[in-house]
């Protein structure tokens, strides 16, 4: 019997909801359920290239991984992740300045892609 997907919508740069939200994902996909990953509005600045999170240092002290590394551990599995089109320029990037993995798109084609998906809103 196939599981029913994930679909979780990030939408602000909160470095313990993203944190919380990517490990939620990748867990998901450990249980072999199909999960999903859109961007939206500011929470776009997360797939920056470079990106560095101040909060990753308690995580670190904590035993925890790194925000990056919860990123780069979604794209090696496969996970597709959307950036909100709109929320790009909201960041002021760019396509080129995003992660290596991530796909652009609107809301309109990540709901399309999730209809029968469950949907969280982080």
């Amino acid at each position: 019997m196939k599981q029913q997907g994930l679909a979780l919508v990030f939408a602000e740069v909160n470095h313990a909801r993203l944190h919380g939200g990517l490990s939620l994902a990748l867990a998901a996909a450990a249980l072999g359920r199909p999960v999903r990953l859109f961007f939206q509005g500011e929470a776009v600045c997360a797939l920056q290239i470079g990106r560095h999170w101040a909060g990753d240092k308690s995580y670190k002290a904590g035993g925890l991984p790194l925000l990056s590394d919860l990123l780069d551990h979604a794209i090696g599995l496969g996970l597709p992740m959307m950036a909100c089109e709109s929320g790009i320029h909201l960041c002021g990037l760019s396509a080129p300045n995003l992660i290596p993995g991530v796909e652009t798109g609107g809301m309109v084609a990540f709901l399309a892609d999730a209809r029968n998906d469950e949907l969280l809103f982080i």
